[in-house]
């Protein structure tokens, strides 16, 4: 059954059909083998009932899998958790789509304690879901009503899967399409290390308001131990994972989303009496990363997009490459650049100390984001710095957590989400060790942004950001962009007051000077910049210039969550 949800402020409402799918081993061939309206015993497929969701603060974390956060955003307290049964008989609820059987993955441990898993066993016929509790800010309240329960159910179970999240479940998707559908398909990239319902509320809501189709995607591994993947560990060398192998899923994974959509939405759109139209892609973070690889790696032969919208993505370098210049000679321009100086100087950072704020500054930290770091001290930095590291030099700490003498058990997991600084990865340096196990960059590379944008592509990127700060990410991948002649294809908007996680206006403002006066979350630029993505492509209407968007002077915090102009 479609679900109807109405919005204040003029919104229309929407009703849409939506399929859970899991895609195991999933190929580009497999797009073919998408068959609406028939059942079969192999598909997996599941009618959702979509609900409004009260802030982005809480509805941005929106599993039906528990996993432990990571880099990207963070899920908050929630209300209680509720099971609820759906049926999944209907033959015009199932999709068919290929697999073949899983391949045995020695020493991999799916179940670890640290929330990396299912709250359900495969087999279970229900599933939990977690409903958010309603926001603080009176912003959010206003706009979005009380979130109501989400049925769901599980989909079959699978030969030789020994797990459905975490290091081996492959890859999972949703599509969503309204009742209202025009032809157009946005793709969303997932931030941290979530799941594909994790854009639901940033992403889905707004595209199928605008009559879009939707897919998400949860890049083929999510969790703490999302690192643990890879065919070598049922190989000769016997290492408890292969580094690299997990982040350079990703962009296989969206494309491989997006293809599937539109082979799906290719037969279906005969119903709609509308032709498939165009193909946007968007995401945040690591949804930003797999944006931009998108639209780097749509080359004509394949493509797949007409343009994206970058919200904050990740940058991977393994070196800063020629003629591109950072703000300070002391900038970072990787993850591994930054985080262990943020760990190193810890509390002196959150304190506000003056050699520590200015140690963070040196490494390409914004000053004034300084009332933001106690936060992303506890959730972010730590566990940050030690997964990503693991995925590509596991070696520091010989495939441990934090032992640099390599002697404990293998790490599935880190244990806790700090670094204090006497941990290993607070005194990690990266230049060093490069030069010490070059293998750090042969991993790297395949998973290098470019800056060769094949469509046109928008980016925004907060000044405030203190996960990604934008003189270590986005004003470099600027810089790519033109190295590669490709400017003209770009638009790069510094967000004033914006900071990488839009609850922490919730959290300042009406609090403190940082909320009333600094902050203003980021979700209404993202929004308006995929409208003037739109026209763009369609109605050639170019964007404004690559600028920097002022925060309104004077604009209350009903008019900061809900407008913004890229003027």
């Amino acid at each position: 059954m479609a679900s109807r949800r109405t919005r204040r402020g003029g919104r229309r409402s929407s009703s849409h059909r939506a399929w859970c799918l899991r895609a195991h081993r999933f190929s580009a061939a497999a797009a073919s083998a998408l068959d609406r309206g028939r059942g079969t015993t192999a598909g997996e497929g599941t009618e959702r009932r979509r609900s409004d969701t009260t802030a982005l603060t809480h509805s941005a974390w929106h599993p039906d899998v528990d996993n432990t956060a990571g880099a990207g955003e963070t899920p908050r307290s929630f209300a209680r958790l509720v099971e609820t049964t759906a049926p999944c008989s209907s033959p015009s609820h199932w999709l068919r789509h290929s697999r073949v059987p899983a391949t045995s993955s020695r020493g991999a441990d799916c179940s670890a304690p640290n929330g990396s898993t299912a709250t359900r066993s495969p087999t279970s016929p229900r599933r939990t879901i977690r409903t958010p509790i309603r926001s603080r800010s009176p912003a959010w309240a206003f706009r979005h009503p009380a979130p109501a329960f989400i049925p769901g159910c599980t989909p079959p179970v699978v030969p030789g899967q020994t797990c459905t999240t975490g290091c081996h479940h492959d890859a999972q998707f949703v599509i969503r399409i309204p009742d209202t559908w025009d032809g157009h398909l946005l793709t969303a990239g997932t931030p941290g290390i979530r799941d594909a319902f994790s854009s639901d509320f940033i992403l889905g809501d707004y595209a199928l308001e605008k009559g879009w189709a939707y897919v998400s995607q949860d890049k083929g591994n999510m969790g703490a131990n999302f690192f643990r993947s890879g065919s070598d560990e049922a190989g000769a060398t016997g290492t408890p994972w292969e580094p690299g192998a997990a982040i350079h899923e990703w962009t296989a994974r969206i494309r491989q989303a997006t293809a599937a959509t539109k082979a799906l939405l290719g037969a279906l759109a005969p119903q709609y009496g509308v032709t498939l139209g165009r193909s946007y892609v968007a995401g945040i973070s690591n949804g930003g990363y797999q944006t931009r690889r998108a639209i780097e790696t749509d080359f004509k032969h394949q493509q797949l997009y007409d343009g994206g919208v970058d919200w904050e993505g990740t940058l991977f370098l393994g070196q800063l490459p020629a003629g591109i210049q950072t703000q300070t000679a002391t900038t970072g321009f990787n993850l591994f650049t930054y985080l262990p100086t943020a760990l190193l100087n810890y509390p002196g950072d959150v304190l506000g100390l003056p050699s520590s704020v200015a140690a963070l500054q040196a490494v390409g930290f914004n000053p004034q984001s300084q009332p933001l770091w106690a936060y992303h001290w506890g959730i972010y930095w730590g566990l940050t710095q030690k997964i990503y590291r693991l995925e590509f030099d596991p070696e520091y700490t010989g495939y441990t957590c934090s032992d640099m003498l390599g002697a404990g058990p293998s790490c599935v997991s880190p244990p806790a989400l700090t670094v204090p600084p006497t941990d290993p990865d607070a005194l990690y340096d990266y230049r060093a060790r490069i030069v010490q196990n070059p293998a750090i960059l042969a991993r790297i590379a395949p998973v290098e942004n470019t800056g060769n944008l094949q469509r046109p592509l928008i980016t925004l990127h907060g000044d405030q950001d203190s996960l990604l700060p934008i003189a270590t990410d986005s004003d470099l991948y600027a810089q790519l962009v033109a190295r590669a002649r490709k400017s003209a294809r770009h638009r790069y908007y510094v967000v004033q007051g914006g900071n990488h996680v839009d609850p922490q206006y919730d959290d300042h403002a009406g609090v403190d000077s940082y909320g009333d006066t600094v902050l203003r979350p980021m979700l209404p630029c993202v929004r308006a910049a995929l409208d003037a993505l739109a026209a763009w492509v369609e109605g050639e209407v170019p964007p404004p210039p690559s600028h920097t968007i002022p925060r309104p002077k004077g604009a209350s915090p009903a008019q900061l969550a809900n407008q913004c102009s890229l003027q």
